[in-house]
């Protein structure tokens, strides 16, 4: 099992980062079978929407920070900035020349990015999959977690790595994405988008108490006061059930004595609670790592010369097969 995925530093990490993303690299970091896993901050995909340059080198460190103090072990896995390993980019412009545009322009999200920022429109957005291919198949991952949306962009990838095998000789392993449970934590203002890091539509990793209850409390229900977990019928209080239940490490079925009688306002002080519970030790690891920064970027160089020496090996080989050397 060799795994490779990455989150963007686009602001504030929530809860639907975590339970979708994070808390699954930690139970993989212990998989028997794990022979590498690398986790990246990928600032290089962050600058293909609208940033601010002055602030964006902190949000970076902030999702390391997250990272680690989420529980992600450096003793297991490698911890990485994609813009600190060169080959990422080297082995992209190498997949432009093999990628057909019609398998980019076709993409879902790419048509959603464009709607949301109609004057950002560039060819690092159309390009995006590229790069996230060259992300993962330079170290010749073979598991990628994911969310549902990002399912076509592993379509790509694959693809890609099809194609350079069938052009250049067998090079890259077939993608297999991984998807977990909670990878569709949903929006706590519309429960038919997923969850943001912007105002009161997620829970920030770094909420106070009161920040997390305020939101809590504001969080959208549906018509009917009995609660039960129906996504269809039931797709916003369902949300919170689903919360509630990755957080406690309890099954749906057990959920039911949580909530079976309550209100939602009850329901929702209980979960607020839970959040708060959960988030404390977090948020103490989080305050004692940033206390020390320059062990953070000892940390990140010494991972990222391991994860260029993985890079480059693979960069030389498909080099070598193509002629360039």
């Amino acid at each position: 099992m060799r795994i490779f995925s990455g989150i963007r530093p686009s602001g504030k990490l929530h809860l639907g980062n975590y339970l979708g993303a994070i808390k699954n690299w930690i139970e993989l970091q212990n998989h028997p079978d794990l022979e590498q896993a690398v986790y990246a901050v990928v600032d290089y995909h962050g600058i293909t929407t609208p940033f601010d340059p002055k602030i964006y080198h902190q949000q970076v460190m902030d999702t390391v920070l997250d990272y680690l103090a989420a529980g992600l072990d450096p003793k297991k896995v490698i911890l990485m900035r994609q813009s600190h390993v060169s080959a990422h980019t080297e082995l992209a412009w190498i997949f432009n020349t093999i990628t057909s545009v019609s398998w980019l322009d076709r993409l879902p999200t790419y048509r959603e990015q464009l709607e949301k920022n109609p004057k950002y429109n560039h060819v690092g957005l159309l390009d995006y999959p590229v790069l996230m291919a060259s992300d993962i198949l330079l170290y010749k991952s073979n598991l990628v977690p994911v969310g549902e949306d990002q399912l076509p962009h592993i379509d790509v990838t694959n693809e890609i790595a099809k194609k350079f095998n069938h052009l250049f000789g067998e090079t890259f392993p077939a993608i297999k994405p991984h998807l977990e449970e909670g990878l569709r934590i949903m929006s706590l203002q519309d429960p038919a988008k997923k969850m943001s890091k912007t105002g009161d539509e997620g829970i920030a990793l770094s909420d106070d108490p009161d920040t997390v209850r305020a939101k809590i409390k504001k969080a959208v229900t549906d018509s009917g006061k009995e609660i039960y977990y129906h996504p269809e019928n039931k797709p916003a209080i369902s949300n919170l059930i689903m919360i509630y239940h990755l957080l406690y490490g309890k099954s749906h079925g057990e959920d039911k004595d949580i909530y079976n009688g309550k209100s939602y306002a009850e329901f929702k002080n209980i979960l607020a609670e839970v959040i708060i519970d959960f988030l404390k030790p977090f948020q103490q690891k989080r305050n004692e790592l940033s206390k020390d920064m320059d062990k953070i970027e000892d940390l990140l160089r010494d991972h990222e010369e391991k994860a260029s020496a993985i890079a480059n090996k693979t960069l030389k080989e498909v080099k070598q097969k193509m002629g360039l050397i």
